[in-house]
């Protein structure tokens, strides 16, 4: 059959950008659909998409070698931990760079994905309905704001971190930031600087990595050769690297995790210790219920609150795509090298993975193999490979993770670079697992 292009790219996050740039570079013909009139998804502060989720004081918790596109270095001299604004910057001057802004269609969103006998239908807002071999969905996996249910009403003011923009709105207040993740723990800082009291409320201990250890920025201290080095060897250095720099979890005034380092997502934060250390936060257990302004903890306290944020993570959502077609309920996507549905021939899945450290560049090699298989460079596995493959993934991430369905998506850095970079060699041989699978 006729398509109106190859390929259809959705989003111009820091995923699809990587999408859109892969596919140009490798002169494969597409459509691409971004719902608001930015580029940069979440690093805009004020994206009209609704997909923002930067704040004022956000800056980046990997540094900048590690967080930009293998083919658009960041300036040298900007900081190591650039604040959102060069981010967002860093992104409309990628897409302008490699001549992407021209390619998207702006305010146009995509409303539905429908697999056809040979290919995809895509519906958009503007009513028009068109065909493609492939696409690619780029939309982000921090798409909906997950709120927990807990016992109770709480009759203040109450939001998801999504939408938290500036710490003033804690001024004068008593504030609860439910959640330990990175946002969680930036949130509570903030809340500090000016709130009359904080609360930082987890069900579980968690470990905290520094931005800087040994005089360097944490995450510079590896390396790619961190891709040949065994699991056990690597957890012991950063075991020992952080035991250096901060001290234990629970010798810092939290509670004392329950798995080690690196077999749970780890927080990355400069200054939470300090402000625990202060008395400017107070830790807190799980919450028991909300009785209107006051909260009941599972250790028997008692707290009145005036607001409460809930730093509670996010569920993928994919709206366009029927979950009958592709069901990713408990962000669980068992995907071959994190991109392929091996039974949804031309449906590719750019950036729904995390690691510790930045996503972006892996974005980019992602892209790039699909962009080589699209473009005829290496052929496409049989579906019986990436069967296999995707079951060993599940297995070991089972097997590394205390707590595995928190950790769908997650990688190792270093190791998933290393396992596109030999997807994109070797072609039908099977490549590694983006990780290693032992507690």
């Amino acid at each position: 059959m006729g398509y109106d292009a190859q390929a259809c790219v959705i989003g111009a996050g820091a995923a699809g950008l990587a999408a859109g740039k892969a596919l140009k570079d490798a002169g494969v013909t597409f459509d691409w659909f971004e719902k608001g009139s930015y580029v940069g998804g979440l690093w805009q502060i004020d994206n009209d998409n609704g997909g923002a989720a930067a704040y004022h004081s956000l800056h980046l918790n990997s540094s900048r070698p590690r967080t930009q596109y293998p083919s658009y270095p960041m300036p040298e001299d900007w900081a190591d931990y650039p604040p959102y604004y060069q981010v967002a910057q860093y992104f409309e001057d990628f897409a302008d760079h490699f001549g992407l802004r021209e390619l998207i269609t702006f305010n146009t969103a995509v409303t539905h994905v429908e697999p056809l006998n040979t290919g995809w239908a895509v519906t958009t807002s503007d009513g028009q309905r068109r065909t493609y071999a492939n696409v690619l969905v780029a939309n982000g996996h921090h798409s909906r704001p997950k709120i927990p249910q807990f016992d109770g009403e709480f009759t203040g003011e109450s939001f998801h971190a999504h939408d938290y923009r500036d710490l003033s709105v804690f001024t004068g207040k008593r504030v609860l930031v439910i959640g330990v993740g990175n946002s969680g723990m930036d949130i509570a800082c903030d809340a500090a600087r000016v709130g009359d009291k904080v609360l930082l409320s987890t069900r579980h201990g968690v470990h905290v990595i520094p931005k800087y250890a040994l005089g360097k920025p944490v995450d510079q201290l590896s390396s790619q050769m961190m891709a040949y080095v065994p699991f056990g060897v690597e957890r012991l250095a950063y075991e020992a690297i952080v035991r250096i720099a901060t001290g234990r979890p629970q010798d810092r005034g939290l509670p004392k995790p329950d798995h080690r380092l690196l077999g749970a997502h780890p927080t990355v934060s400069a200054e939470l210790y300090d402000r625990v250390g202060h008395g400017d936060i107070t830790i807190k257990p799980d919450i028991a219920r909300f009785d209107g302004d006051k909260v009941a903890f599972v250790d028997g306290s008692v707290e009145e609150v005036d607001v409460v944020v809930y730093a509670t993570g996010y569920s993928i959502e994919l709206p366009f795509i029927d979950k009958s077609v592709f069901d990713p309920s408990g962000n669980k996507m068992p995907l071959y090298l994190r991109v392929v549905p091996p039974d949804l021939p031309g449906l590719w899945f750019i950036g729904f993975i995390q690691t510790v450290g930045s996503g972006i560049p892996l974005y980019e090699y992602q892209s790039v193999w699909v962009a080589d298989i699209l473009s005829g460079t290496i052929p496409m596995p049989d579906r019986a490979m990436m069967r296999k493959w995707i079951d060993a993934d599940q297995e070991a991430m089972s097997k590394r993770y205390l707590r595995s369905e928190r950790h769908t998506m997650q990688v190792d850095y270093w190791r998933y670079i290393r396992t596109m970079k030999e997807a994109r060699g070797k072609g039908l041989r099977l490549p590694r697992l983006p990780f290693v699978g032992a507690r």
